[in-house]
């Protein structure tokens, strides 16, 4: 059988080319999947992955056959295409590229463009109920923005990809704010005050209902550690199987979007089936803790600035400190601040190895870090630099801190997961 996995792959390199002409067209030759089902779509610097599956979890929970599409994947391609929790099978999905590369032929298309069309011609094959969609990059441009949602949810705003969602917190919210339909509810996530006009705005031109965290529902990290939510229902002590305080705010999109999805009928809402569903969501590398002989490992893909604030807050809490940090960072659009990503979580470790990793998007090298780390070479923290992510797993097993993070680009955290799956 032919792997057609290769020919997506020979795309992985094209770049980044923000735009819905070309999602168009091959949509129209497929006869516009996407307008025959029912959607929900999401868009964030960070926390949309998080949202995006603790809604599907609890959807599923509720008796729907969901959809779920989410980039990018960890280990393999196949984890961004799920229903009900379950990857597409390898056969389907080779048999899925190879229907798709007849139709496309040798239209200049990007890798994420094709993979938006599968996921979207699968889950209209399959008859889900609902599909949960997540943004790839910024929102008004990103190839998934083709859908009509029920409802439009936005997570946070911080920096990231200002190439190509522009370079001040207004221009990448009024990006973002893209993905706002006519007369369609948008959540709003953990934003500043200072963002929230331009979604206001936005809104009002459009007749969209608008929720925001903090005024019209709420949530809180009880003494329990627990979390504790209030909206149309008011719900304490509830369980969220994925650890880090960030994550607060990205259970309450969810919890939010599920009160607007039973007054449009979808579903009745089972605090026990939610309670469920909870407990039993699960993200590979995010916040993840276990321990390999006398280490302590914590996994969190914090790829950006953003990432980076919320990380140390959740560490900051857990007291997890004096860590060995393990850290390779993706740099795209060279414009990714990694020098003051690695400032955020320094004054907490003890030793630093910056890698070098295998990446479809350009990454920060050996070179780039010695380049730029002059002005901040700490006294108390030895830094090293290792060309690859399994040398540095090697030495962290074999060294006296007990406690090691490793972080960055999800890419990295992958590579990494994968090598210490085998330990």
């Amino acid at each position: 059988m032919k792997n057609y996995l290769e020919w997506l792959n020979s795309y992985q390199f094209h770049g980044i080319k923000p735009g819905l002409k070309r999602i168009k067209r091959i949509l129209k030759l497929l006869n516009n999947p996407h307008k025959h089902i029912y959607t929900i779509h999401i868009a964030g610097t960070n926390g949309k992955g998080s949202t995006s599956v603790i809604l599907s979890e609890m959807l599923s929970h509720h008796g729907l056959n969901v959809g779920l599409y989410t980039s990018p994947h960890l280990f393999r391609l196949n984890e961004r295409f799920k229903i009900n929790g379950k990857e597409i099978k390898d056969e389907e999905l080779n048999d899925y590229l190879k229907y798709l590369k007849n139709i496309i032929k040798d239209f200049p298309v990007t890798y994420f463009e094709i993979t938006t069309a599968l996921a979207f011609l699968y889950f209209f094959e399959k008859k889900v109920d609902i599909a949960v969609i997540e943004c790839g990059l910024g929102g008004r441009l990103d190839a998934t923005n083709i859908i009509k949602p029920e409802i439009s949810i936005i997570t946070n705003i911080g920096w990231d990809h200002t190439k190509y969602l522009g370079n001040t917190l207004e221009k990448i919210a009024s990006e973002k704010a893209g993905i706002i339909k006519k007369e369609t509810p948008c959540i709003l996530g953990n934003i500043k005050k200072n963002l929230i006009p331009v979604f206001q705005k936005k809104a009002e031109r459009l007749k969209a209902p608008l929720f925001i965290l903090g005024k019209d529902f709420h949530i809180e990290l009880n003494k329990n550690n627990k979390w504790n939510y209030k909206g149309y229902y008011n719900f304490s002590d509830l369980e969220l199987n994925l650890k880090g305080y960030y994550q607060g705010s990205n259970l309450s999109c969810a919890l939010k979007t599920l009160e607007l999805l039973e007054e449009k009928d979808f579903l009745k809402i089972s605090e026990e089936k939610l309670r469920k569903a909870l407990k039993r969501t699960k993200i590979p590398g995010r916040y993840n803790f276990f321990k390999i002989k006398d280490k302590i490992f914590l996994i969190d893909a914090a790829h950006n600035l953003n990432g980076f604030l919320s990380l140390k807050s959740s560490l900051l809490k857990d007291n997890f400190k004096n860590f060995l940090l393990i850290l390779g960072v993706t740099n795209e659009d060279k414009e990714k601040p990694f020098i003051k990503m690695l400032e955020i979580l320094l004054p907490l470790a003890k030793e630093v190895y910056l890698c070098e990793f295998f990446s479809p998007r350009k990454i920060v090298t050996l070179d780039d870090w010695k380049k730029e780390l002059g002005q901040i070479q700490s006294n108390f923290v030895k830094i090293n630099f290792i060309d690859t992510p399994e040398k540095a797993l090697k030495m962290a097993l074999k060294t006296k801190i007990p406690k090691i993070l490793i972080t960055g680009s999800i890419y990295f955290v992958g590579e990494c997961f994968k090598i210490l799956n085998n330990e």
